[in-house]
């Protein structure tokens, strides 16, 4: 079954691709308002579900890759990723080319909209995280041994590097060390896969749940007094989410990457938040990745951790957070997909440098 996604659905999916980006994965502004025009000049997105991959059809991912950060200084149209997208296509001639997000979360949830609308082909509801993660190795495709490469990569000024023969994890850690040529972030696609492939390594409906959440809090805040009570209503009404607490941000603070950690090392964030007289701990790479209640591991991803503005409900980036922010701490369930041992083992919390033991929390 087919539907189209059209420019009256962005509101909704802005707040969802803000929820599943777990702190990170950038601003959506601009990119909403540039997916906006374009919606609004085609009509609208075909979308459907992997089960209706044709035989002989490839899927191509993309989204950007790098600082979403530097993004937001140096934003582009939908060019670099057509580009990088058509470059990967091309590579397999006479099959249809469609095209997918390797992260339908934050900026990167609108990057295969972009494609789809300018090109005039469908867009496959899936994603290989669901959720923000940091590395491009870290999907669910990579855990069913799909290649990443051949890939190709794109920047603002149409300079293209295409990789081919490689793991995901050697890709991934080129692409770090290009970063600094590229000023910061690309255009990225790749993962290229048939429709069994698709249907075995992607987390499917990943566009559809952010459209969900979205319009759960548009509906909650409808039937609600306030922004605090519009919260509680949504988690108490969206299924695998839990409300942790309310409270204010005492204090905040970032360690930069060690010098030793190469191209790919993450700058460590600490945020303390009082709530209802305990203290929460959340620890963030860009996304939020732990969840610490008064020294009891609650949480950890691939689990969605998300901060959302007690006064406007909005979910917070990581790297935007404040000390005497007042904030609501709401955790959603891991996708499913994330449950194979060969999929755990590319989020293993100990990868990121917390030596923690395993946890599962039941929400």
């Amino acid at each position: 079954m087919s539907w189209l996604l059209t420019a009256t659905d962005l509101e909704a999916l802005e707040f969802g691709a803000r929820m599943q980006g777990s702190g990170g994965a950038g601003d959506t502004h601009a990119m909403s308002l540039l997916t906006r025009n374009l919606l609004e000049h085609c009509g609208g997105v075909t979308v459907f579900r992997p089960s209706k991959i044709l035989p002989g059809d490839v899927v191509v991912a993309v989204g950007l890759a790098g600082s979403p950060l530097a993004f937001s200084e140096k934003p582009s149209g939908p060019e670099p990723y057509v580009s990088a997208f058509e470059a990967v296509a091309q590579e397999f001639p006479g099959r249809r080319a469609l095209v997918c997000a390797f992260e339908m979360a934050g900026i990167n949830a609108y990057a295969p909209i972009l494609v789809a609308a300018a090109l005039g082909i469908p867009l496959v509801d899936m994603d290989g995280m669901g959720r923000g993660l940091s590395g491009l190795h870290q999907t669910t495709f990579n855990a069913h041994n799909v290649s990443m490469t051949p890939c190709a990569l794109v920047d603002t000024s149409g300079r293209r590097i295409e990789i081919s023969g490689s793991t995901a994890e050697e890709s991934e850690r080129a692409l770090r060390v290009l970063m600094g040529l590229f000023g910061g972030w690309v255009a990225f696609a790749g993962y290229p896969m048939d429709g069994r492939q698709a249907r075995e390594g992607g987390i499917g409906q990943t566009l559809r749940r952010a459209l969900e959440l979205g319009r759960q809090f548009q509906q909650s805040r409808k039937l609600t007094q306030s922004v605090s009570e519009a919260i509680s209503h949504f988690c108490s009404h969206t299924a695998g989410c839990l409300f942790v607490g309310r409270g204010s941000v005492v204090d905040v603070h970032w360690e930069p990457a060690p010098r030793d950690s190469g191209a790919g090392g993450q700058a460590k964030g600490t945020m303390i938040v009082r709530a209802a007289g305990r203290y929460l701990r959340i620890e963030a790479q860009n996304e939020f990745l732990l969840l610490v209640d008064e020294g009891r591991l609650l949480a950890k991803a691939p689990q969605i951790i998300c901060l959302l503005d007690s006064h406007t409900g909005i979910p917070l980036l990581s790297e935007r957070i404040l000390p005497g922010y007042g904030v609501d701490v709401v955790v959603f369930e891991a996708p499913g997909e994330w449950s194979a041992s060969a999929a755990q083992a590319l989020v293993d919390i100990s990868g990121y440098g917390y030596p923690i033991p395993s946890l599962e929390v039941s929400l």
